[in-house]
């Protein structure tokens, strides 16, 4: 009997989806799909930039026809890689990684991230080619390939990473060898991801309104100023209301903005629909493509929204606003304060480059899409 085991549907243990669906046997099959090179990709930090270096999958698919793409990352962003038609397999450094990785070789290895887990994790990969970052014989994070030197000197150089003015895809697709423009992210939403956003929808509020503008305050606790400030938040949205009255507003977050929303909800009434601040992360997704429209900090919302094809309006302080990318479908607001990009934690600075962002100039952004 023939088993094509270098076809992509060979699982191994169990019969490939057609035998169960069909009875057929490997022998004549018209699906036969023989891979003709492995891939590795090492992603693990943060959730938003897995989501943003999903940019590199079309194009790898292009270069490598036949390609099996394997993505390393941890469990909390697998849930975004998970129903990818352009992934094969991923594989999470919580569990079942290295079994694997110790194992098999690949064609092409690609690691994106300067950190030490990460360029180890693709140092023991058995990989032809690098691309990206490996660690040396003790441990310490090296360009695997000369494209990625100036993206690493960029992380240990506050002023080069001030002046970089590529977008973070631009830099990866260099890196790799990747022909530009840059693809979207890619992102696989599920009807069951879209449950509580179906829910929302049918508040009157939202399910009356010309289009749904969603404000997502969250931006982690590692800066300081990557939100906007609360009174900043509630003039926007008071603006907002008086401009457009047939506009939905709905109010994301994450746990860490239940108080900052809560103060938000308190002052605008009841035009505002909470979205609350305790979704699960592909129900967030299903929520944010509820949305028509998306105003956020530079946070995973950002990255969803973009990846959805939503209009997006960031607002950016402490990281690199010339590193996002809305692909033509929204704007990415800054201050013209001298230091911004600082990428500092803390900053004892008043005014800072958030609470100069003012919100007319936020509103007007808005104002074309909604």
């Amino acid at each position: 009997m023939t088993i094509h085991t270098d076809c992509r549907h060979y699982r191994g243990n169990i019969p490939c989806r057609f035998h169960k669906r069909d009875g057929r046997l490997c022998h004549g099959c018209k699906d036969h799909d023989p891979i003709q090179a492995r891939i590795v990709v090492v992603k693990l930090d943060a959730i938003g930039d897995v989501l943003r270096t999903t940019s590199i999958l079309p194009p790898l698919k292009e270069q490598y026809p036949g390609a099996e793409i394997t993505w390393v990352t941890r469990s909390n962003a697998a849930p975004l890689l998970e129903g990818n038609p352009l992934i094969d397999r991923v594989l999470i450094v919580e569990g079942q990684c290295l079994e694997f990785l110790l194992n098999e070789s690949f064609s092409y290895g690609i690691c994106l991230d300067a950190d030490p887990r990460s360029a180890s994790i693709h140092s023991i990969a058995r990989c032809e080619r690098r691309d990206g970052f490996i660690t040396d014989s003790v441990g310490r994070v090296q360009p695997a390939n000369d494209r990625a030197r100036e993206w690493w000197l960029m992380g240990l150089n506050d002023r080069l990473k001030r002046q970089n003015r590529r977008t973070y895809q631009e830099i990866m697709y260099d890196i790799c060898g990747l022909t530009l423009p840059v693809a979207r992210p890619q992102l696989a939403v599920r009807d069951e991801d879209r449950a509580t956003a179906d829910m929302l929808r049918r508040d009157p509020r939202l399910h009356d309104a010309r289009r749904i503008l969603g404000i997502n305050t969250g931006g982690g606790t590692r800066w300081q100023h990557k939100k906007w400030t609360v009174e900043n938040y509630i003039a926007c949205i008071e603006r907002i209301r008086a401009r457009f009255p047939g506009i939905g507003i709905l109010l994301l977050g994450g746990p860490e903005e239940e108080e900052l929303n809560a103060e938000i909800l308190n002052a605008v009434d009841d035009d505002v629909v909470d979205a609350g601040c305790g979704n699960p992360l592909m129900q967030f997704v299903g929520i944010v493509a509820l949305v028509d429209v998306l105003l956020t900090s530079d946070s995973l919302a950002m990255h969803i929204g973009v990846a959805l094809e939503k209009a997006a309006v960031g607002l950016v302080g402490p990281t690199s606003p010339w590193e996002l990318a809305v692909f033509g479908k929204g704007e990415i607001l800054h201050s013209d304060i001298e230091c911004l990009s600082c990428y500092l934690t803390r900053c004892d600075k008043d005014p800072h480059c958030m609470n100069t962002l003012h919100p007319e100039t936020v509103v007007s952004a808005l104002s074309e899409y909604l």
